[in-house]
């Protein structure tokens, strides 16, 4: 019974955040992209690129915009982390971040920390205005894959190969542990209220984790292969999936699982994926090297770049 009021609260809680994110705008803002040509490049609402800049001397393996979405911040497989100006992709700042390949990052919702994960195992917090370090965390004993901030900046989760989930404090303190998969974790995300955790697997597996007594709610299979990416709707009903399997599925949230709402293939393995802020667009990006454009609705295809040089490895949306 405890496991059944856990569900539905999970369930209720969703809804009230749907219902308080309706009246948003469909305005799609400025998507960046990286990939494995050593570029970065943003593109307009309309799909054109307005600015694209080599930004390290290997593939891009993630980035994202400072929350006021004045900076890009990307890290690459030649260990470090770059700082851009959007408004021209000028460098202003290279952090020496890991001993080997940066995977993984997020950014505090105030801008002020930053926590790099790395093929090195470890985490690293650092001061995101000027680029210190703070504090390198022997984080996984094996290579640190997704990290998650909460949404009051109070802590951040992260999963690794070694098939674990740490929850840190935003000093970078040990706060807890999950186990609870079967291979590596790769994808992590936070419900916009901070209750609850959603992570994704090697396996093609979503739960989901009550974030307050890291206890399991929701167990789904949501691909047959690797799931590479995921995202939750800003209002928090709706999540999107992505995979090697080169499919993007659209979920909701019910009592025993995840209902599918829509499942679209882009034949080739999606490797990222991102949701604009009013909740209406989903943008992928993957082995097929276009970014596309979807309608969070029904996954009916928007538009799409034309294909670049190399496959697409990280995507943002600029905040507003």
């Amino acid at each position: 019974m405890r496991h059944l009021a856990v569900v539905t609260l999970i369930i209720v809680a969703l809804g009230s955040l749907a219902r308080q994110g309706s009246a948003q705008s469909a305005t799609v803002p400025p998507v960046a992209s990286g990939g494995q040509d050593k570029s970065v490049r943003l593109w307009d609402s309309m799909g054109k690129q307005t600015l694209s800049f080599l930004a390290h001397d290997g593939a891009v393996t993630c980035l994202l915009f400072t929350p006021d979405g004045k900076r890009i911040i990307s890290g690459g497989d030649d260990r470090t982390v770059r700082f851009w100006s959007v408004e021209d992709g000028t460098l202003e700042n290279v952090l020496e971040a890991h001993d080997k390949d940066v995977l993984c990052m997020g950014i505090s919702p105030d801008g002020r920390l930053l926590a790099t994960g790395g093929a090195d195992n470890q985490i690293k917090l650092w001061n995101a205005l000027n680029g210190v370090l703070i504090r390198a965390i022997p984080a996984h004993s094996q290579p640190v894959r997704a990290i998650a901030w909460r949404p009051d900046g109070q802590g951040f989760a992260s999963g690794g190969a070694d098939r674990l989930i740490q929850i840190w404090r935003s000093d970078g303190g040990l706060a807890g542990t999950i186990v609870g998969h079967d291979e590596p974790v790769t994808a992590l995300a936070y419900t916009r209220d901070g209750k609850f955790l959603f992570s994704g697997a090697a396996d093609g597996f979503v739960k989901v984790w009550n974030a307050s007594d890291l206890t399991q709610v929701l167990r789904h299979r949501s691909h047959e292969r690797l799931l590479s990416a995921l995202a939750l709707s800003p209002d928090g009903s709706q999540l999107a999936t992505a995979g090697s399997d080169g499919r993007i599925r659209l979920w909701t949230v019910v009592r025993n699982g995840l209902s599918e709402r829509a499942s679209k293939s882009t034949e080739r393995a999606v490797n990222a994926i991102a949701w604009s802020a009013d909740g209406q667009v989903i943008v992928s990006g993957g082995s097929d090297r276009a970014v596309r454009y979807w309608s969070a609705a029904d996954l009916s295809a928007l538009l799409q770049t034309p294909p670049g040089p190399a496959a697409i490895t990280a995507i943002a949306i600029q905040p507003r």
